[in-house]
């Protein structure tokens, strides 16, 4: 697999078929395009939960709070700001004339919007990312799609070092590799997003029996003798439990022959200021104000939205995962020497945000730029 646009965008020219767009088909199965089905998912650790799983993936990172709310704000902020190519002037950015079309559109069944999304999706969680990009016979760029993470992985043992569909990749032409800013919410963040799930599951299990721990006891009798046996002291404890997680489990009975014993307090706050600090920390872990993950209603109003300070201040916050995407697409092998690639950040700053997709208009194709079908043609 020398061109893995052979693959993503067919020797004919034709439209990426829906199955390989939304992830690779594996028997008569989809994979969702940001499957964990991959060795850059697989980070091993001890089991926390009886059963667990022994990996943190994505999946479990999307079930802990404040990372779905971090991801939705990045996500949500970036993917749709356009790409523009052009050059420095005076310390200022300057759009060239004539825009390359493959920035900000696309040939495939997937959209521009949803390439960037899931591209910071894959940075955010892995570190690394990968775009097939097909080529006219000039080398210009004609499209470039997501390669979802679960459809290639590194090997040192390959050319280039990656392997695309389990084929080494040969031609570097037919990639764009990306490093993130770091190596990947899944391993800097591991153990936090395993103390935030245990911390989810004792939370439950304390709002199911918020009294604390209890003992029941047998009442002794007048000769000092043990009439409960081990087997109805068993099933005591467990209509007691059973009852305790019932709407009336404030109520309960005992017989004479049992007392009931309680240990230690009822904390009311049920783990919020653990909950809180788990939601500072992958504030932290993203590069996020804190006060966005914090989940108070007091703050549904979102400053950041409503005070231009800031909302400056969380574009500075935002850099950090644009510019590794400006910086790769700004290489020679992407542009041509002397032009660099930048995101339009003026959606991020306008109020109310109500432009999705290019601020430039329609972009004239390059010179060089052949529609896909004549150029496979």
């Amino acid at each position: 697999m020398g061109r893995i646009s052979d693959f993503f965008f067919g020797t004919t020219g034709g439209a990426l078929p829906l199955a390989v767009a939304t992830g690779a088909p594996i028997g008569n199965a989809l994979v969702a395009p940001w499957s964990d089905q991959s060795s850059l998912a697989h980070i091993a650790y001890s089991d926390i939960f009886t059963g667990g799983t022994d990996v943190v993936t994505r999946e479990v990172a999307m079930t802990v709070a404040p990372v779905f709310r971090g991801r939705a704000i990045i996500t949500g902020k970036l993917a749709d700001l356009p790409l523009i190519s052009g050059n420095w002037v005076e310390g200022e950015f300057v759009a060239a004339n004539r825009q390359p079309s493959w920035l900000t559109s696309s040939k495939t069944v997937v959209s521009p919007y949803h390439r960037m999304l899931l591209t910071l999706d894959d940075l955010l969680f892995y570190g690394w990312s990968l775009w097939a990009v097909q080529r006219s016979e000039a080398g210009t760029i004609l499209d470039a799609r997501r390669v979802a993470p679960h459809q290639w992985a590194f090997d040192s043992n390959t050319p280039l070092g990656i392997r695309v569909n389990n084929q080494p990749v040969t031609d570097r032409s037919s990639v764009i590799l990306f490093a993130g800013p770091s190596e990947g919410l899944l391993q800097t963040a591991a153990d936090t997003i395993r103390g935030a799930r245990a911390m989810e599951k004792a939370w439950v299990g304390r709002v199911q029996n918020p009294l604390p721990m209890t003992v029941l006891h047998e009442v002794a009798s007048g000769s000092g003798g043990t009439r409960i046996t081990p087997q109805e002291a068993q099933e005591y404890v467990d209509a007691w439990s059973q009852a305790r997680t019932s709407v009336n489990g404030a109520v309960g009975f005992l017989p004479a022959t049992l007392n009931m014993e309680t240990y230690g307090e009822v904390n009311a706050d049920l783990f919020e200021n653990g909950r809180n600090q788990i939601r500072l920390d992958i504030a932290n872990f993203l590069n996020l104000p804190a006060s966005l993950l914090d989940g108070s209603a007091n703050s549904a109003s979102l400053t950041y939205v409503t005070r231009e300070g800031e909302r400056q201040e969380l574009v500075e916050w935002l850099e950090f995962w644009l510019a590794p995407i400006e910086a790769r697409l700004s290489m020679d092998d992407v542009t041509p020497h002397g032009q660099f690639v930048r995101f339009d950040r003026s959606n991020l700053t306008v109020t109310p945000n109500q432009s999705h997709g290019p601020a430039l208009g329609n972009p004239e194709p390059a010179t060089e730029t052949p529609d896909i079908q004549e150029a496979s043609s």
